[in-house]
Order: structure tokens, then C-alpha cells, then sequence
């Protein structure tokens, strides 16, 4: 056989190759197109989330963009959903469920019905706690079944027994008992009764107490600062959740890239429990940028310099300054920790802003001195005096010069999760402050906002929050027209009414905002993830601005809606938003706006 013989036969075996591969793909492409294509379908008398539930774990109704090739492959698809629904359906205290599939190939698609019957549900008819022979001194302390989760006569679901389990053990552990521990979980069904008997045996081991608290891996930030930030004294009853708080102030210091709280495995001859907490430090000065953009106020941009550290104890000095089309300003500011008493701090600051919004200019330079008190882990007070000088312009007055005092104080309630991103809790916040005018005017007034925002979870999967929020705000004392323009009330914007300009909202004159003596805002907003980093948010904004010094809900409300898009970073959610006014005014407003920036709304 020559050369050329063998070329031509190693090229005519790559053909008969490629010819095989495309059959296959032709073949599996006709295996797809030719495959039982089918619907799933639901039916009896179940509640919506326990149908949602079912939908969601269903193999069946998950793999409909892999249709079978046979009727018997569908048969056995659909076959083996049926015991994983019965599971489910035991596990929401239906333990008397029945599940029966038929498929109908009559239709096109064929039609896969999923027939439940829950049956009664079985409800808690006992919860009892109980501890080992030697431990009863500890029955005292054992919650009640309502304290973890458990109501006798409510439906039996899986879940909360499970999580009531857990609720039990960190009862116990918040009551002195760190080494507490379920040893058995005893459920009894009883289907006579239609009914469900749990039994906890728990080991609570010994009352514990604090001992000493050691502090490792330091460098430059002195141990006398963490030991301040320590809430318990040593002899104290053991509480795990004072551990959880310290992890947590710890981490808020910014000072620490390793934090590890941990309590010794046993109690010393006193009953005394060590605590350790090991840290490692991070670099304590950082710089920072950032940018957003709004339709109204334009692109804006932020850079900022911080130590965390000046003193070697938690100090924070910080200079940034700000850029946009309606601001350029350069503040700086100190804070210093444990100020006078641990649960205090004192913040020092200095701000000068150059302001031309289409409400005013302003020229001012402001310094306060503030002294804050942390009442409780959700709770804190401040108040301080505070100077301002500024030359303001507006439609009503040109270039009035003011030099105020003012002595504003604050309460702030705040139960969320997360600063940027809530998804339980509130935060309410009350603050006020007298004004009082040096330059020899009778100038004085008294302003003060009200605010109070919500988060409730309506559903677990999919996510979907509610989020809610109203605010009010006064101004006594003094007309509108005498306070400075800098100072009075405006509404409109990215961080209160959605789909109107910035402070447009209120009273015009000749068609530039002139503020008010009272404002009043409320939004609604419902927050969902479509995927793990994505989500969409969907909003409605009303408020008003008045010139009398409460609002006036005789007066126009205007309202804005729109949706958004977030993008969830490490550091918060990245917003885009887009909103329309629903009762826009053909001169003032535009027909829609545009938000940009980091975190939610509110």
C-alpha cells in the first residue's frame, strides 16, 4: 500500500467518524423534540405555602425541560414524587396524607395529576422538659414551651419541634448553664388521638459563672480598651449572648481582621468559666471613594482618609470630602470611645459646604461637640452643642447672613440585622433641636423629625420583604420665611420621594422650591431575590411639604412609584431605581428619574 492509498483511507475513516457524531447529535436533537412532553398539576384542599413547598421539591414539575422518552419513564418520574410528598406532608403535621398520581395522555401535553388528601392535622398535645436524676436545681430555669416555640395545640410541624430543640439549648445557656445540651428527643404520634407528644432530656451540666477574661494577639491597641468593652464583671452568671455582643463590638471597632471569642471547656474549682478572646489587627488608616448618581443632583463622587486608632484606643479620625453638581464639602471629625463612662462616646466635628441646589446656595461652616450614650444593645441617646454660620440665597431672601446655636439631642431605636441591607426589624429615631440666632436678631425656633421604618419577611422562598416607612417633621417658633433656607424642610429625591427632583416637592416660587415649616413622608417597598446576588424591588413614595409648622393634609400629597434593580456586594446592596411621578406637574417634573448608589432606599 502506497502513501497516497493510506492518506485516502485515514481521510475516509475522519469521515465516516464525523458522520457517526452528527447522527448522535441529530438523534439525541430528535430524542428531545420526539420526548413525552407534559404539564403538572396539583390538586386537593392544600394550604398555598405547603402547595408552594410541594411544586418546589417535586422532581416532576423540575425536570419539565427534560421531558422522558416513554409514557412508563413519566409513570416512574411522577411515581417517585409520591413518597417524597408524603414526607413533606408528615412534616407539617399531616401524618394521615394520602397521595395518589394518574397521568392523562388523552391531552397534549399529557397531564401529570398530583392528587393529595392532607387528612386532619395532628396537633402538640404535650411539650415536657425534662432533666437527669442530680439535676434539679435546674428545673427552675427551664423555659416554658411557648419561651422556644412551642404552643400546645398548634399543628405539629418537623421544623419547629427541631428549632424549639435548639431555642431550648440557648435558653438554658443564657441562664448560666453553658454546657447545656438535649440528650433526647422523644416524639410520640399518636394517631387515635390525632395527636403529637414531645419529650426533651436535657443535660444542663453546671451553673457556670464568668472568670477571667484573656486577651491575646494585640499590637498596638491597648487591652484596657477591649476589657471596656467587656459587659460582664468576673462572678457574673454565664449569658452566651454577652459573648455574641462582644464578637459584635468587636467587629464594629473596625480594628481587627481575626476576632474569636471562645469560653474554656470546663469551670475551674470556683465555678468560674475563662473566657479567651484572640484578635489580630488589621491596618487601622485606610482610604476611600465612592460614586453615585441621581437624574436630579448628577454624578457625585466622595473620597475620605480614616485611622481607627489614633491613640491606640479605638479614637477615629476621619477627613473626606464630597463633590457633585449640588455640593462641594469637607468635613472632618473625631471620636473618641468610653468617653467619661464606657458606654459613652464623644464625637467632635467641623464641616464647611458650598450648596446650590434649585431650593438655595448656601455658604456654611458648622462645628458640633456630641456626646452619645448607648442605653442597650437597640437603644442610644445623644445631644451636644453645635455653631453655624451661613450665607444663604433664595427666591424669598438674597445673601442673609445667620450665625445660629443650636443644642440638638436625639433617641434612636434601632432592632435590624444589617446597617445597608434590613430584612427584620425597625428603626425609630426622635431628634430635635432649639435654634437660636447670635447676630442680633429675635430669630429662634425649634425643629424636630420623627422617623420610623419597618422590615417584615412575608415569605421565606421565594424571598419577598416588606418594607415600610413614615416620617414627620415640624418647625415652631417662627414663620417659614424667617428660617434660614438651608435649614427648612424639602422633600423629593432618591431618599424620600422617588420619581420627583431633588427637594421639588412643596411650595414654588416662580417655579423654585422655597421649602417648608413641616414635611411628612411615608413609602412602601416590597424587596425580592431572583437570584443569589440579584433582586428586585418594586415602590410606592408619597410626601408633602408645608408652610404652616404641621402638615396639612388638606394639601396636595404628591406620590411616586417605579422599581429597581439590587446588586448584593459584601459591603451592601448596589441600587439602580427608577421612578415616575403619579401626580406630576407638566413645568416642574420630569417624567421619570434615576437612582445610583450603595444600600437600600431606607
Amino acid at each position: 500500500m502506497n502513501q497516497h492509498d493510506h492518506g485516502n483511507r485515514r481521510g475516509f475513516t475522519w469521515k465516516i467518524f464525523l458522520l457517526w457524531v452528527l447522527s448522535l447529535l441529530w438523534a439525541g436533537a430528535g430524542w428531545a423534540e420526539t420526548g413525552i412532553r407534559y404539564d403538572v398539576r396539583l390538586e386537593g384542599d392544600v394550604e398555598p405555602s405547603l402547595r408552594e413547598d410541594l411544586e418546589f421539591i417535586s422532581n416532576t414539575a423540575g425536570t419539565k425541560d427534560r421531558p422522558p422518552a416513554t409514557i412508563v419513564q413519566l409513570q416512574r418520574r411522577a411515581d417517585d414524587d409520591v413518597p417524597v410528598f408524603i414526607q413533606v406532608l408528615r412534616s407539617q403535621g399531616y401524618y394521615e396524607a394520602v397521595v395518589e398520581v394518574s397521568l392523562d395522555e388523552e391531552k397534549d401535553p399529557v397531564m401529570v395529576a398530583f392528587r393529595i388528601q392532607p387528612g386532619p392535622p395532628y396537633l402538640l398535645r404535650s411539650i415536657r422538659m425534662e432533666v437527669p436524676p442530680g439535676y434539679q436545681p435546674a428545673e427552675k430555669d427551664l423555659p416554658s414551651p411557648q419561651d422556644i416555640g412551642l404552643v400546645p395545640g398548634e399543628r405539629a410541624r418537623a421544623a419547629v419541634i427541631v428549632g424549639a430543640q435548639e431555642n431550648l439549648v440557648l435558653r438554658m445557656k443564657r441562664k448560666g448553664y453553658a454546657f447545656a445540651r438535649v440528650v433526647d428527643r422523644h416524639v410520640i404520634v399518636d394517631h387515635e388521638a390525632k395527636g403529637v407528644f414531645v419529650t426533651f432530656t436535657l443535660d444542663p451540666g453546671q451553673v457556670a459563672r464568668f472568670g477571667a477574661t484573656e486577651v491575646s494577639g494585640l499590637e498596638s491597641v491597648k487591652e484596657d480598651y477591649i476589657q471596656k468593652l467587656v459587659k460582664w464583671k468576673q462572678g457574673d452568671r454565664f449569658d452566651v449572648d454577652l459573648l455574641t455582643d462582644l464578637q459584635k463590638r468587636l467587629t464594629e471597632t473596625g480594628l481587627f481582621s481575626m476576632i474569636q471569642v471562645n469560653h474554656a471547656e470546663k469551670v475551674d474549682d470556683r465555678g468560674l468559666l475563662p473566657i479567651s478572646v484572640v484578635l489580630r489587627e488589621r491596618k487601622h488608616r485606610s482610604v476611600g471613594a465612592g460614586v453615585r448618581y441621581f437624574t436630579d443632583e448628577g454624578v457625585g463622587v466622595k473620597f475620605s482618609w480614616e485611622d481607627r486608632n489614633l491613640f491606640n484606643r479605638g479614637e477615629r479620625l476621619y477627613v473626606g470630602v464630597i463633590a457633585s453638581e449640588t455640593t462641594y464639602t469637607g468635613e472632618a471629625s473625631f471620636r473618641k470611645p468610653a468617653f467619661l463612662r464606657d458606654d459613652q462616646l464623644l464625637q467632635l466635628s467641623f464641616k464647611l459646604a458650598d450648596d446650590d441646589t434649585d431650593a438655595y446656595t448656601s455658604r456654611n461652616m458648622q462645628m458640633a461637640a456630641l456626646v452619645d450614650r448607648e442605653l442597650s444593645k437597640e437603644m442610644r441617646v445623644g445631644a451636644g452643642p453645635e455653631f453655624r454660620v451661613a450665607t444663604v440665597d433664595d427666591a424669598i431672601r438674597d445673601n442673609q447672613d445667620f450665625a445660629l446655636i443650636s443644642f440638638p439631642s436625639y433617641f434612636k431605636w434601632d432592632t435590624t440585622d444589617n446597617l445597608l441591607d434590613p430584612t427584620r426589624g425597625g428603626r425609630f429615631a426622635i431628634q430635635g433641636a432649639p435654634f437660636l440666632d447670635t447676630l442680633g436678631t429675635d430669630l429662634s425656633f425649634f425643629k424636630a423629625l420623627v422617623s420610623y421604618s419597618r422590615y417584615q419577611k412575608l415569605v421565606e422562598s421565594p424571598f419577598i420583604l416588606l418594607a415600610g416607612r413614615v416620617a414627620v417633621g415640624s418647625i415652631s417658633g417662627a414663620d417659614r420665611d424667617s428660617i434660614p433656607a438651608d435649614i427648612r424642610f424639602y422633600s423629593g429625591g432618591g431618599g424620600s420621594v422617588r420619581g420627583y427632583s431633588y427637594q421639588s416637592i412643596g411650595p414654588l416660587i416662580d417655579g423654585q422650591p422655597v421649602g417648608g415649616s413641616s414635611v411628612f413622608e411615608v413609602s412602601a417597598e416590597l424587596r425580592t431575590r431572583i437570584t443569589g446576588n440579584i433582586g428586585i424591588v418594586v415602590f410606592l413614595d408619597g410626601g408633602g411639604v408645608f408652610d404652616s409648622a404641621y402638615p396639612d393634609f388638606d394639601q396636595t400629597i404628591r406620590w411616586g412609584t417605579g422599581a429597581g434593580l439590587r446588586y448584593f456586594t459584601p459591603i451592601g446592596p448596589l441600587r439602580f431605581d427608577v421612578g415616575f411621578p403619579l401626580n406630576r406637574r407638566s413645568v416642574v417634573d420630569d417624567a421619570f428619574q434615576i437612582y445610583l448608589s450603595l444600600g437600600q432606599a431606607f
